[in-house]
């Protein structure tokens, strides 16, 4: 005989067996399908027919009566299913993984859930993918979905450890249970270590690239030209810039060795980003920018910032080129607040004068390369004037030349700027910059390649931009000595607005930086996308914002950490009020005397209570009958009180009436005669 691959249920009990599995087996698959569902969009589609199949086959079996899976046909399935993930993911261990693995589990799930200890690992492990979810989000829908599914896994668990009470009593208890753990969530959320990294460890491989890294090189910011992933949102506190002043600064790149820029060695880093007098003075000025900045994950550790930062969050550093950097890589969404100075000649130099030989060392690794661009230097470097009216020269050489703006940019050669200077003359930002800098450093002027974003997309009803990862952009700064009453300071150019001005005033999409809130040319669906933008991003700004290092700054304030270590006996001070508060909460709710939806019964359980007090106790299953004749037995003074009410409440409660008046007029005899009711604890015979 072969192996048995289904087990049917014991003759005569298959009906009591699926009668019981309707029960509480469906409550626990409505729970699993609840939890599943936010990562269905993600999961391959075999694994979503998977589930499919296995719950549908479970829910036939409540119908029909088939048998269940054996042992031995799951340790089946679950090798299938396996060897599926491995074709699928391959050995990368990674969230797109990690779920699916938890899906497939989830679809097996259901067929051995015969004993209740099964069933209350199925809900547990339902807890679990729900957590699950924020592997892919923290919007604030995903929030709410969350406990939403919370809830009806709750209700799932009251069914099966309550079976006799009804669906609509399951959930009203769930919903309970709920609200009364309201209280410690706040607690906790405030109060429990924040972790600036993810909590299991599992990153998504695919998820969170930098979209700027230590490099930059021709073709890297035009391959972004079709991303609409949003990279960051800025809401501002005062007024905001105009559309051509919308540059936000992260990365500054300072040596070039003749087809790739990269950063300069780190000198040491400082925190705060107020490093000079100066920028203290222009963080308190009228034309002080404050931006709150929500920021995307990028994987790297760039601080986004309107151009130029003079002040930022207290745990963030600062770095080359005046730009921010956060201590760890930026895994998840962080909100951080910082003031910008926009670039003018009105405004003071925000750094140190640079080296005299920098212009040379910048360029020093490509002496032999572009030789064409380096000719046209030394003229440029003859041209009287000062490096304004040389930068100008220069500028226009690309404004007289036919040079034209384009993503698809035609391939260069070894000498790259040579090529795109003087054969191809077309590209993109990243081409115009990298050929200004490299030009204006071979004729002595110090110039600086500046990564980030250009522009922003102003979202009507929440009057905050969206900066999308197309909006990448790169530019130029170069330093005047002549500059700021001949102090001098990097002064920003931008070659890319002399050949296509519309993209300072424009995003690449097409999409203008303002609009005006109610605008009526909005889609009723463009209209639907921004409210529901704005509705996310308040839950973000106050769920994501209070991040690890938001939580120290509140702690520090309360006096619970001093010197990044927290004080033993305020921080036991806090938490041990914090529990108090919270169990005097529930001590309260449960000493509560209960209210009972039966008047009848709540009246007759204070008869019965007066009557203990003389010492007449009411034994279990004792009916009102016997009762009243052990009452009259005991304390025959009492005989016609205790006859009246009994009569009463036998007619209320098994009747109706009491003698076919109203039942309402019954009911205010019944308590008029129990309230009068007042029996000695001493027998009168």
């Amino acid at each position: 005989m072969g192996p048995a691959y289904f087990t049917a249920a014991p003759k005569g009990q298959g009906r009591v067996v699926l009668d019981r599995e309707k029960k509480e087996v469906i409550p626990i698959l409505i729970a699993l399908v609840t939890a599943i569902s936010p990562h269905v969009p993600d999961l391959p589609l075999w694994i979503t027919l998977w589930c499919m199949v296995m719950w549908g086959y479970m829910l036939a079996r409540l119908k029909t009566g088939w048998p269940l899976p054996s042992v031995l046909m799951r340790s089946l399935l679950t090798f299938i299913g396996l060897a599926g993930l491995l074709a699928t993911f391959g050995q990368g261990i990674g969230a797109d993984a990690f779920v699916g693995l938890m899906a497939l589990m989830a679809g097996i799930k259901p067929f051995e859930m015969s004993t209740h200890r099964h069933r209350m690992i199925s809900l547990l492990f339902t807890y679990f993918i729900i957590i699950s979810s924020l592997f892919r989000s923290d919007a604030l829908v995903i929030m709410i979905y969350m406990i939403f599914s919370v809830f009806v896994t709750t209700t799932a668990l009251i069914r099966i450890n309550a079976p006799d009470i009804n669906m609509k009593q399951c959930r009203r208890l769930a919903g309970t249970i709920l609200v009364q753990a309201l209280p410690l969530v706040v607690v906790l959320f405030l109060v429990f270590p924040r972790l600036p990294e993810s909590l299991f460890g599992i990153q998504d491989p695919t998820a969170g690239q930098s979209r700027f890294s230590d490099t930059l090189s021709p073709g890297k910011i035009s391959s972004l030209a079709k991303d609409q992933t949003p990279a960051f949102w800025v809401e501002f506190e005062n007024v905001p810039p105009r559309p051509d002043q919308l540059y936000w600064r992260a990365i500054v790149f300072q040596a070039f060795d003749g087809r790739t820029w990269r950063l300069l060695a780190e000198k040491g880093q400082t925190a705060g980003m107020l490093p000079t007098d100066e920028a203290k003075k222009a963080a308190q000025s009228q034309t002080a920018i404050v931006q709150t900045i929500l920021l995307a994950p990028h994987n790297a550790h760039w601080l986004m910032a309107l151009d130029r930062p003079v002040k930022g969050p207290g745990w963030a550093l600062d770095g080359q080129g005046r730009t921010l950097k956060s201590r760890k890589k930026i895994t998840k969404k962080i909100q951080y607040k910082v003031t910008s100075l926009i670039p003018g000649d009105a405004n003071t130099p925000l750094e140190p004068t640079p080296e005299q030989d920098l212009a040379a060392k910048t360029i020093s690794a490509n002496g032999m390369l572009n030789p064409r661009t380096r000719e046209f230097a030394q003229t440029l470097r003859q041209t009287p004037g000062t490096p304004a009216d040389k930068v100008r020269r220069a500028l226009d050489h690309f404004r007289e030349n036919g040079f034209s703006y384009t993503l698809t940019p035609p391939p260069l050669g070894t000498h790259l700027i040579d090529d795109f200077l003087f054969k191809t003359q077309s590209g993109y930002c990243e081409h115009y910059a990298s050929a200004l800098a490299f030009l204006l450093n071979s004729a002595g002027i110090p110039a600086r390649l500046v990564g980030g974003y250009l522009g922003g997309e102003l979202n009507p009803f929440g009057n905050f931009l969206i900066v999308r990862q197309s909006y990448a952009h790169a530019w130029v700064e170069y330093f005047d000595n002549t500059a700021f009453n001949n102090t001098g300071g990097w002064i920003r150019t931008d070659p890319t607005g002399v050949v296509a001005p519309d993209r300072v005033r424009t995003n690449p999409d097409g999409s203008s930086v303002r609009i005006a809130p109610g605008n009526r040319a909005l889609s009723f669906m463009a209209r639907l996308k921004f409210a529901l933008e704005t509705l996310n991003l308040r839950g973000e700004a106050w769920f994501t914002g209070y991040s690890a290092f938001e939580q120290i700054t509140w702690l520090k304030a309360m006096g619970l950490i001093k010197n990044n270590q927290a004080r033993g006996p305020m921080l036991f001070f806090f938490t041990l009020c914090c529990i108090s508060l919270f169990a005097a909460i529930l001590v309260w709710h449960f000493k509560k005397k209960p209210v009972l939806s039966d008047p009848v019964a709540l009246v007759f359980d204070q008869f019965t209570g007066k009557l203990s007090l003389a010492g007449i106790i009411r034994t279990p299953g004792q009916g009102p009958v016997a009762f009243a004749q052990a009452c009259i037995h005991e304390r025959s003074d009492l005989a016609d009180e205790i006859q009246l009410i009994m009569d009463l409440y036998i007619g209320l409660r098994y009747k109706g009436t009491g003698s076919g008046t109203d039942s309402n007029q019954e009911l205010d005899r019944f308590r008029a005669c129990v309230k009068r009711f007042r029996p000695s604890k001493k027998k009168k015979r």
